[in-house]
């Protein structure tokens, strides 16, 4: 296996110790916990976990975002390349200069994210003209190319089109379009093929990795599914909990994971037993995020459970090159490789 060598690019993002918490009345929930991630200019970084993992809160944090706006964020989000020490602490005027000229978003729901009142067109164009764009008949060419970029069906017929009048693949390369245009150095794509069938989701991936090849862009791209992710991603971080407990390259992620949860979640993909036997689960459920203490948050659901687990506090382990376990056992003398536990199971 060749080892990952990060794109030569300057470091675009360095994320410390990120914490979100949201108050409710059985106490804050932690939705992110001790987030650490870096990012150099033209990497692709993938963010997978279960539903309720934080990735989404851990994401639009990078954008500055507060899931509610009781929500408590610290820790510190900085963009190095552009001399930013923390978003987190950019009065409002700065941050909105930030949006959409050094990074932007793309959501999860594109009909949700439109006005359903105004014309596609408009959409966009009000996009381009942000911080200063190009109006008049040199915006509505920035559009038109745009709409072009992401492959949109004869654009120049569609602008007067209101959003209930695309489908939800055209909808969603029009977001892509939105978040492009004022070419952002970072793209947050935030489970951007969710409400797409399979075949829908296969072309906004191609297309959003075509882009982001071509324009040299960072992309953080969130999704609940592995193998996704390994579609299009130099390096993944996954997410348990609030925390990253696993963190690598793509090929080292699939090839030797080094977490009981990663482990667990490639299991549980279609491909990983033969089409005669049951899928694998994942038994029990995700804790609460209220009051957890400074223990292995997957130990109540992990197969590989000592004693020794409950007492641990768990940090992440350096397991190899670049490469983090948030497990005692991670190390390659402790934790079985995936065939060898499988065959140990059968």
């Amino acid at each position: 296996m060749t080892p990952y060598e990060p794109p030569p690019g300057a470091l675009l993002l360095d994320v410390r110790d990120l914490r979100v918490a949201i108050p409710t009345e059985a106490g804050d929930v932690m939705a992110a916990d001790g987030v650490d991630l870096q990012l150099r200019q033209g990497e692709v970084l993938g963010v997978v976990g279960e539903t309720g993992s934080g990735k989404s809160v851990t994401c639009r944090a990078l954008l500055g975002l507060r899931p509610t706006p009781q929500a408590r964020i610290s820790g510190t989000v900085a963009y190095p390349a552009h001399d930013v020490d923390d978003i987190l602490s950019l009065p409002p005027r700065r941050l909105r200069a930030m949006w959409g000229r050094r990074v932007a978003m793309i959501p999860q729901n594109p009909m949700t994210s439109l006005n359903p009142v105004r014309r596609i067109g408009d959409q966009v164009a009000e996009a381009v003209a942000a911080s200063g764009g190009p109006t008049g008949a040199a915006g509505e060419a920035r559009v038109l190319e745009l709409l072009h970029q992401v492959g949109l069906p004869a654009p120049e017929t569609r602008l007067r089109d209101y959003p209930h009048q695309f489908s939800g693949g055209m909808l969603q390369r029009t977001v892509i379009a939105i978040a492009l245009a004022q070419r952002p150095d970072l793209i947050v794509a935030d489970e951007p093929t969710t409400a797409l069938d399979v075949l829908i989701q296969d072309q906004i991936l191609a297309l959003l990795l075509s882009l982001q090849r071509d324009l040299g862009t960072s992309l953080v791209l969130v999704s609940h599914d592995l193998s996704v992710v390994s579609q299009v991603c130099d390096r993944v971080a996954v997410m348990y909990a609030g925390q990253v407990v696993e963190l690598a390259d793509t090929a080292t992620l699939l090839a030797s994971p080094r977490h009981p949860y990663t482990r667990a979640l490639l299991g549980a993909l279609p491909g990983a037993v033969p089409r005669d036997q049951e899928l694998r689960v994942i038994p029990g459920s995700p804790p609460q995020l209220v009051g957890l203490g400074p223990t292995c948050r997957f130990a109540p659901r992990c197969e590989l459970r000592e004693p020794a687990c409950d007492e641990w506090r768990t940090a992440l382990l350096d397991v190899g090159p670049a490469h983090t376990s948030r497990c005692r056992r991670a190390s390659a003398e402790n934790l079985p490789t995936p065939s060898t536990h499988q065959e140990t199971q059968s």
